[in-house]
């Protein structure tokens, strides 16, 4: 039951979708559900002008007179008119459709990049995109097989039970609707008993989706461990529960098919066998069983077709399921409109007494205080694992602080939103990921209103001209599948210019040259010094020559500042900074006498 109205709900959500601002999808729509009771009358109306055929037909000295002539011509245009509608009855309902599914899916990918950081750690790629790809087949299923035909087909089936009850008594009309709600009844708890192994079926297709995608992103690790073998093995075992669960789909509906044509079966028994009992006793002649028998005829398909129908909206409803499941989960990150201030320029940071853990039982952060003025240059160091990198990751409101204060110009961080926030802060994060399109596109993806000449000018501030050169096709390159194609010195190189082009009020370089050699780090890093000195400027790093001139260092050491101050201040404390740069200077020299 909670199943039934969980969909019930997401129907009623998904409703508005169809009926687009747009005036003409609305008529569009509109003409389409007209269309179907134009449908249903022609219909209705095909065994009536049988029924008059026939008794003229029927009658002695019978010859063509012009009434005749016209019913005849007349049963076999309402019958091309009937078929001809439909077809453009489906015509007409594409575009709202197809416009229905346009939005719903770009809500959902709107809706995915709304979601917190957690969501998109959890997540399963293959799976999602699966869920999307089902979700695009499922929208056909649900409204063709819902609007355009199980609906019509009830409309239209109490419509010729009312005609069967007028002409020839309450018992037709009764055994006809008794054996449609029957049939209904019998359809409904069959198909959620099936559905229940439909729903493992996608289920286990989602699953084996999302460790094929894992495993090919994860390709070059395969090769490293030739683990091929393992990989295909473990691939089957998916692609066998997969096979078995659709096996018991695919048959459970083969039987709730066969229970459907018992019961339609049954009702074509006991309407022939009445009516010819009927006839027999001249109560009714034969186009009265013509008639009787046209409706019968006229439902047993439809009838027939509703298994079929309602196995695919059930089926499409599972796959609408999923994605339900995705709209439903809030954006964690956003703040009310009531709340949000305006925020056109970054004019401080202060962290009050922050601490953080991505897990209860995991803090990474404990009591962090620092403070961040417009224009100044700040250094984070320390071992891997100290909490470096999670500053920038709480500044972009990733995650929520598990106690303390976040101020932006003073202001609780609480009440600016993401977007507010990802306008103002340009980063190269430590994990550079790169879209697999052209590398003057990557680069552009920062501002895609700049011009060529503000591209041109960050390439040649992060040396990347001369790698350009080298390449055959220039800015037009492809970088691969997350930049599997260049080396890591070149990711950080375009990471960097794309951060530049952005133009931020805040630069975070999270280790943005660790995987470039000194005289190239240290060529760059002079290059976007005065890019710099316009923006405030977070440097966070293992290689201390980067921060060497800026204004504070923080020393962070499992998740404390151990020591803070400049460079030679620092120094003089002979502390742990100092330890680092005599580490530091000894990796120098080792790698000059290299």
């Amino acid at each position: 039951m909670q199943e039934r109205f969980k969909n019930l709900r997401f129907l009623r959500e998904i409703f508005p979708l169809l009926w687009a601002k747009e005036e003409k999808i609305r008529r569009l729509f509109l003409l389409s559900f007209g269309l179907v009771f134009v449908s249903i009358s022609l219909d209705l109306s095909i065994p009536i002008v049988l029924k008059a055929v026939v008794s003229k037909l029927s009658t002695p000295g019978k010859s063509m007179t012009y009434q005749l002539s016209l019913l005849l011509v007349a049963y076999g245009v309402i019958w091309m008119l009937s078929q001809t509608i439909q077809n453009v009855r489906q015509i007409i309902m594409v575009r709202p459709l197809e416009r229905c599914i346009r939005l719903f899916c770009s809500q959902l990918f709107n809706h995915l990049h709304s979601l917190p950081m957690k969501f998109h750690l959890d997540r399963k790629t293959g799976a999602i995109t699966n869920a999307l790809e089902r979700a695009q087949y499922g929208f056909p299923d649900v409204f063709w097989g819902l609007f355009l035909f199980v609906i019509p087909t009830l409309i239209e089936l109490c419509l010729a039970a009312t005609i069967l009850c007028y002409y020839y008594g309450a018992l037709y009309g009764v055994i006809l609707l008794s054996v449609a709600t029957t049939f209904i009844i019998f359809t409904h708890h069959a198909t959620e008993w099936s559905s229940h192994f439909q729903t493992l079926s996608n289920d286990q297709q989602s699953q084996t989706n999302a460790n094929i995608v894992d495993s090919l992103l994860n390709f070059a690790s395969v090769k490293h461990f030739n683990n091929k073998k393992y990989e295909t093995l473990k691939c089957d075992k998916y692609l066998k529960e997969r096979e078995n669960l659709l096996i018991k789909s695919i048959s459970s509906m083969e039987y709730v098919r066969i229970g459907q044509n018992i019961i339609i079966g049954i009702g074509l028994i006991l309407l022939t066998y009445t009516a010819g009992q009927q006839i027999l006793s001249s109560v009714y002649d034969i186009s009265d069983f013509i008639l009787i028998n046209g409706y019968i005829l006229q439902f047993v398909a439809p009838l027939g077709h509703i298994g079929f129908i309602t196995r695919d909206i059930r089926r499409g409803m599972n796959e609408l399921a999923s994605i339900a499941d995705i709209l439903r989960i809030k954006p964690e990150t956003l703040v009310s409109s009531e709340k949000v201030y305006p925020l056109k320029r970054l004019k401080s940071i202060e962290f009050q007494n922050v601490s953080f853990g991505y897990e209860p039982e995991r803090s990474v952060l404990k009591d962090i205080s620092f403070y961040l003025e417009e224009g100044k240059t700040l250094g984070i160091v320390g071992a891997t694992g100290s909490g470096k990198s999670t500053i920038s990751n709480l500044l972009f409101k990733f995650y929520n602080t598990s106690s303390g204060r976040i101020l932006i110009n003073n202001q609780d961080i609480e009440n600016f939103n993401t977007e507010q926030l990802s306008h103002l802060i340009g980063i190269v994060p430590q994990d550079i990921t790169l879209f697999n399109t052209t590398i003057y596109e990557n680069i552009l993806f920062a501002r895609p209103s700049a011009h060529k000449e503000e591209v041109e000018e960050v390439v040649k501030l992060v040396h990347l001209d001369s790698v350009l050169k080298r390449l055959p096709h220039h800015y037009d390159t492809v970088v691969g599948e997350r930049g599997l194609k260049l080396s890591g010195g070149e990711k950080q190189r375009i990471a960097i210019a794309r951060a530049l082009l952005k133009r931020s009020s805040l630069y975070i370089f999270d280790e943005a040259t660790s995987s470039l050699d000194l005289g190239t780090e240290e060529t760059i890093m002079t290059n976007i010094a005065p890019f710099l000195k316009k923006s405030t400027t977070i440097i966070i790093a293992h290689r201390l020559s980067t921060v060497v001139n800026v204004d504070e260092i923080l020393v962070f050491q499992h998740g404390i500042i151990e020591e803070r101050g400049s460079h030679p201040s620092l120094l003089k404390q002979k502390g742990l900074y100092a330890s680092l740069w005599k580490t530091h200077e000894k990796a120098q020299r080792k790698s000059h006498a290299a």
